[in-house]
């Protein structure tokens, strides 16, 4: 017996018989692959859904509530913006309620730094949408002097026009550098000089379509007629380059990503010329400090004719001298071993100073590293907030500026002095959503194989402990991405506020703790993350916290391949399941644009050992029969998602249709990959985002509200 969702008292959501309303057979195993394809066809189907969707969801009479308070959340004018300082002034990408595109603006450093910025518009990317008929969002800017490349990215994809920009004229330069609408990427190698991994047609692709050639293109000439200096391979992942004329050198540093994981590097000069450097290919280049390039090396690393090895995890420094002169890699030295579970997230340097960024517990640790007098390296753990998590810090005028917040409070742009701990707030977001009830607090479990796992929850202070609470949880597991405890105003306004409890899973595959955390998850190990939710869930269960009735999962992108796992996997265990832009077919994801540079985490379908093991878990081949109850999803996606692209997606929702399983769909008109979480928000017009948010909610608290149990 199929399961019915009732959204409202009146409203009930009957199973959809397939594309259009019509009874379908089964489609294949890898569902339809018109879904793939934004054609009329698709896009119909795709408009059908919607409309079904919000006509549903409107019926409820929680949603014109939750989207006015989405809406309060998205237009608050006291958030906390990313800035970029150049020169003598700071930058920032600001939107506002009537500027929902929103602005380039500046502001001298001097005024931003007391705390009292006297903003001026650079761009205005609503003026510039209408001039040009086209919905284009601030996607970044790499500027060098006077001069900038300005990226700007239609509706929210990753691909992107750039374009130079004067930013003493505070305009786009005639004739100056462009590069069309595409995955192009451009590094300024000199005022009249780029570096250009450019998209010029099939041919300077590789099989994943992404840009294969490195090329040097100098002002006045055509790109289309420069030829290549360095190409990578039809099977790598992308190629990057770094450290342009580093220590004095006329070299730079060109990155051959192998795969997400590997990297292999070459010093380069513009003429083509090239040596290997003999750099660890599993590491994470951290920074520069005092002339040393900072690595973190993410499996053992044993540098060619040194006595010393690095185990994973830890903080290293190389000479950067003789890499950018001689390719040569000498004198590595370990210069932090981080305690515990401790994860080097970062490095900020400054001057003589050098301050190494900690995750601990999901929460921040800063600690500095000072040479004494006989050359000893000396740690000392600043006295943060604690605890608190940190983000955006950098070393301004002596003192450390950073982003600090928690579940429960509100982020504040702050100056930090390391010297005596005196802290000045210059700027503080105005509280979103009613905190004084609520407690945040850390628990742990044990994952299927013994392994602990770590949640933590944010909850109302007088939570019942008989299973009625409706609560969310959200984890990702995956490409080293940590989730870490930000405080979140559209969860908190939308979700906490009502009664809810919201649940942060650190699930292994992520970058909450060290090196082996993520490392550890790969490939043949991927059913770890979903063990570990799984382990969450039960244990929420046990605690008292919630009944499955009133349990929810959510996941995005990474996060929503897992969730859907989980789904099919467990789904006596939840009542709830938002599925976000998510990965879904594991057997056909390296055929699809840009799927094939994720070998390195999930494995290569082509490989038959591999395959079978995807097999084992790949959602959209493991829809089970009708007479297996699934809670209803939630897919939602993006149209113009050109990273995982829709039709993951779109296909999923059919064939769980086809197959006898009622599921709710969604397709948001804005935004690529993005989504509300921790970490955003993203671009993006606030009445569309609003909209989805609602949308979400609303499904949430009709499944996992007072009534989910009678459902």
């Amino acid at each position: 017996m199929r399961q019915i969702w009732c959204v409202a008292a009146l409203v009930c959501a009957m199973p959809v018989a397939g594309a259009f309303g019509q009874a379908t057979a089964a489609p294949d195993e890898h569902g339809p692959a018109w879904l793939n394809q934004n054609s009329s066809r698709t896009l119909h189907w795709v408009e059908e859904q919607r409309r079904s969707t919000l006509d549903r969801l409107r019926a409820s009479p929680n949603f014109e509530a939750l989207q006015s308070d989405a809406v309060a959340v998205l237009t608050d004018d006291s958030r906390i913006e990313d800035v970029t300082f150049i020169g003598d002034d700071v930058y920032q990408y600001h939107q506002e309620r009537d500027r929902p595109l929103g602005v380039w603006r500046r502001t001298s450093k001097q005024s931003y730094l007391a705390g009292k910025p006297s903003w001026a518009v650079v761009l205005d990317l609503d003026a510039l949408s209408a001039a040009e008929k086209h919905k284009w969002f601030f996607a970044g800017a790499s500027c060098r002097e006077r001069r900038c490349l300005v990226r700007l990215s239609e509706n929210g994809k990753d691909a992107n026009d750039t374009r130079e920009f004067d930013l003493d004229q505070l305009r786009f330069v005639p004739g100056g550098f462009q590069i069309p609408n595409s995955k192009s990427r451009a590094w300024w190698y000199d005022a009249d000089t780029l570096l250009v991994s450019p998209v010029l047609g099939p041919d300077s692709v590789n099989n994943w379509d992404v840009p294969k050639t490195l090329r040097v293109w100098r002002r006045g000439s055509d790109l289309a007629k420069t030829k290549p200096i360095f190409s990578i391979d039809d099977n790598d992942a992308m190629l990057s380059v770094s450290f342009i004329r580093a220590a004095g050198s006329n070299a730079f540093v060109v990155a051959r990503h192998v795969d997400f994981e590997r990297r292999e590097y070459r010093l380069m000069t513009l003429d083509g010329a090239s040596r290997p450097i003999s750099l660890p290919p599993y590491s994470s280049i951290m920074g520069v400090h005092a002339g040393k390039l900072l690595l973190r090396p993410n499996e053992a690393w044993q540098p060619e004719g040194a006595g010393q090895g690095f185990a994973a995890g830890t903080l290293v420094a190389v000479p950067l001298a003789p890499i950018m002169q001689d390719a040569k890699v000498t004198d590595a030295e370990l210069i932090f071993t981080p305690s515990g579970n401790d994860a080097v997230r970062g490095t900020v340097s400054g001057r003589d100073r050098l301050f190494v960024e900690l995750l601990h517990d999901g929460f921040s640790r800063v600690v500095e590293l000072r040479s004494d007098d006989q050359g000893q390296t000396r740690e000392r753990l600043l006295p943060f907030n604690s605890p608190r998590f940190l983000s955006d810090i950098s070393f301004v005028d002596g003192k450390l500026l950073a982003r600090e917040e928690a579940p429960l409070i509100p982020e504040r742009l702050i100056l930090f002095d390391p010297d005596n701990g005196a802290t000045t707030t210059l700027a503080q977001r105005k509280p979103q959503f009613e905190t004084a009830n609520l407690v945040s607090e850390q628990f742990r479990t044990v994952s299927r194989d013994g392994t602990t796992i770590t949640y933590l929850i944010t909850h109302r202070r007088n939570m019942p402990l008989n299973g009625s609470t409706p609560t969310l949880v959200y984890g990702y597991g995956g490409y080293d991405v940590a989730v870490t405890p930000r405080y979140e105003p559209i969860f908190g306004k939308l979700w906490l506020e009502r009664g809810g409890a919201y649940v942060q899973a650190y699930l292994r595959g992520g970058g909450e703790f060290r090196a082996p955390w993520h490392r550890g998850a790969m490939r043949k190990n991927r059913q770890q993350p979903f063990d570990d939710m799984e382990a969450v869930l039960a244990d929420l269960s046990r605690r008292g916290v919630a009944t499955p009735a009133h349990l929810g999962i959510m996941g995005r992108s990474n996060g929503g391949l897992m969730v859907a796992t989980v789904m099919e996997q467990k789904p006596e265990l939840m009542n709830a399941v938002v599925i976000g832009g998510p990965l879904i077919d594991m057997l056909d994801f390296h055929e699809l644009s840009p799927g094939g540079t994720w070998l390195a985490e999930y494995g290569d379908p082509r490989d038959p050992d591999m395959r079978s093991f995807l097999r084992s878990y790949s959602p959209m081949q493991n829809i089970a029969d009708p007479d297996i109850h699934y809670p209803v999803p939630l897919i939602i996606t993006a149209t113009d998602d050109d990273r995982v692209l829709p039709g993951h997606a779109r296909r999923f929702s059919y064939r769980l249709t086809a197959l006898g399983h009622n599921n709710i769909y969604y397709e948001d008109a804005q935004g690529g990959h993005y989504w509300e979480l921790a970490g955003g928000p993203p671009p993006g017009d606030w009445r569309l985002r609003s909209l989805a948010r609602a949308v979400e909610f609303t499904y949430l608290w009709d499944r996992l509200g007072p009534k989910a149990a009678a459902q």
